[in-house]
C-alpha cells in the first residue's frame, strides 16, 4: 500500500467513525424521545382511566336522579288522576244536589 492510499483509507477510517459516533448520538436521542413518549402515554393512560371512572360515577348519578324524577312524575300522575276521579264525582254530586233542591 502507498502513502497516498493509507492516507485515504485513513481517511476514510475516520470519516467512517465520525459517521458511527453521529449515528450513536442519533440513536441515544431516539431512544430519549421514544421512553419520553412512553412516559407521556403511561400518563395519558391513567389520565384516561381517571376520566372514565369519573364518567362512570357521573352517569351512575345522572340514571339515580333520573328515576327520581320519573319516580316523581309517576306520583303526580297518580296524584292528578285521583284529583280528577275526586273532581268529577264531586260535580256529579253538585248536579245531583241541584237538581234535587230545584225539584223541592
Amino acid at each position: 500500500m502507498t502513502e497516498n492510499q493509507f492516507g485515504r483509507f485513513e481517511g476514510l477510517l475516520t470519516q467512517l467513525v465520525s459517521m458511527v459516533g453521529h449515528l450513536r448520538e442519533d440513536v441515544d436521542t431516539i431512544k430519549q424521545d421514544v421512553a419520553e413518549l412512553k412516559a407521556d402515554v403511561a400518563m395519558l393512560k391513567t389520565e384516561m382511566t381517571t376520566m372514565k371512572s369519573e364518567l362512570n360515577t357521573m352517569k351512575e348519578t345522572q340514571e339515580k336522579q333520573h328515576a327520581e324524577v320519573i319516580g316523581k312524575l309517576d306520583l303526580l300522575r297518580v296524584d292528578q288522576e285521583i284529583t280528577w276521579e275526586k273532581t268529577v264525582e264531586n260535580e256529579r254530586e253538585i248536579e245531583r244536589l241541584k237538581k234535587y233542591v230545584l225539584n223541592n
